[in-house]
């Protein structure tokens, strides 16, 4: 891969990061603010209490989830400055460019991340 399309897929991946960076921002001022304003209310209901609680639990989810894609992100820029960004972990294979363009911190090729998941990782 040449220095130019590095470059592009290192732009992608930092947009990326940034946008995920800011969603779980918000997830935590949502999750926060809805915390404060339960402390300082009036709960009339266990039922709303349970609501609101596990409405927390799903935002603490995505939170997690987005942290993970994060993690790859960061990765995959890591991969880029190494010189090892767009060749499969497991099997050292070219990772298409296509699969790059749609994921770029893919990390696996389709073969290598189907074997990943069918074996339960």
């Amino acid at each position: 891969m040449n220095k130019r399309e590095m470059e592009k897929y290192k732009k992608l991946l930092m947009a990326e990061g940034q946008h995920l960076q800011k969603g779980i921002r918000i997830i935590g001022k949502d999750t926060l603010e809805g915390t404060l304003s339960e402390s300082t209310g009036d709960i009339t209901s266990f039922a709303e209490a349970g609501t609101d609680n596990n409405d927390r639990e799903t935002a603490l989810r995505v939170a997690s989830g987005e942290a993970q894609m994060l993690d790859e992100v960061a990765e995959a820029l890591r991969r880029i400055e190494e010189g090892s960004y767009g060749t499969c972990i497991d099997c050292d294979e070219t990772i298409p460019k296509k699969r790059l363009e749609v994921f770029p911190a893919a990390k696996r090729c389709v073969g290598c991340k189907e074997i990943f998941e069918k074996n339960g990782f």
